[in-house]
């Protein structure tokens, strides 16, 4: 198991390792003026990460995250459960599910904005619908993945039905509930990014079209690389639980 969690830490980051030199190479050859090296990026990356304007905005977007995600994945949960429990209620809400998985971003946050206006709420708006529906479809495919042995025992013993989901119908679903949160960090962080990019003002994604507006190529690959890195260590943090979920039940 040492070696295993070993090579999984070392490989991505030879791969990272490998692809920044790649970059390097690739902008020395002077294929594209909006392609600098890495090197300059890295030179950016000391300004960038140290400047208060950075900072605050990065304050705004993970603000908004931290509003918008955690509603989303509880009543993705419940939701969730409702739909993998009970057949009607999935039937009623599965065309939502989805068109609103289906509906790109970028087409729903103008209808946010014309609701919410240039605001942070549109920001957690976007980042709630662009998150629950991944959550509620995970949650429902793990509720109906749950083995029918244990609630047909539940229900000769007379469960109650509260009982039932907290002991079996949850824990049983959490894996793939899990492997579904993880994909809606990654989209939180592109939810919040693209909304604050369409409306100019707010946080990370602001601070990009001002940058790239001004065309500071080198400062906005040093912004880039902080959201690809935030969303990165998100998504690794929520899969150290799914893994942690599956040894505790495998031991």
């Amino acid at each position: 198991m040492t070696a295993l969690a070993s090579r999984r830490g070392v490989l991505p980051a030879l791969s990272l390792l490998a692809g920044f030199a790649l970059w390097e190479l690739a902008g020395r050859a002077g294929i594209s003026s909006a392609l600098p090296p890495f090197s300059d990026v890295l030179a950016a990356i000391g300004e960038e990460w140290t400047s208060a304007a950075f900072w605050s905005a990065t304050a705004t977007t993970l603000a908004a995250i931290a509003l918008g995600l955690p509603i989303a994945i509880g009543l993705g949960i419940v939701v969730g459960v409702i739909m993998g429990m009970l057949r009607v209620v999935a039937w009623l809400l599965s065309p939502y599910v989805a068109m609103f998985l289906s509906v790109p971003l970028t087409a729903l946050v103008p209808v946010l904005l014309l609701v919410f206006g240039l605001t942070r709420t549109a920001v957690i708006v976007a980042i709630f619908v662009y998150t629950f529906f991944v959550v509620a479809l995970s949650t429902q495919a793990g509720v109906e993945n749950v083995d029918r042995g244990l609630l047909d025992m539940a229900r000769s013993f007379r469960a109650r039905r509260t009982l039932v989901i907290r002991r079996i119908v949850l824990p049983s679903a959490l894996g793939i509930t899990l492997a579904g949160v993880r994909i809606a960090v990654g989209r939180a962080v592109k939810g919040a990014i693209v909304t604050e990019q369409i409306i100019g003002l707010l946080g990370l994604g602001g601070r990009v079209q001002r940058l790239g507006g001004a065309f500071a190529v080198e400062e906005l690959y040093a912004v880039v690389l902080f959201i690809g890195l935030l969303g990165l260590g998100s998504m690794e943090l929520v899969r150290l639980v799914e893994r942690s979920h599956g040894q505790a039940r495998v031991s």
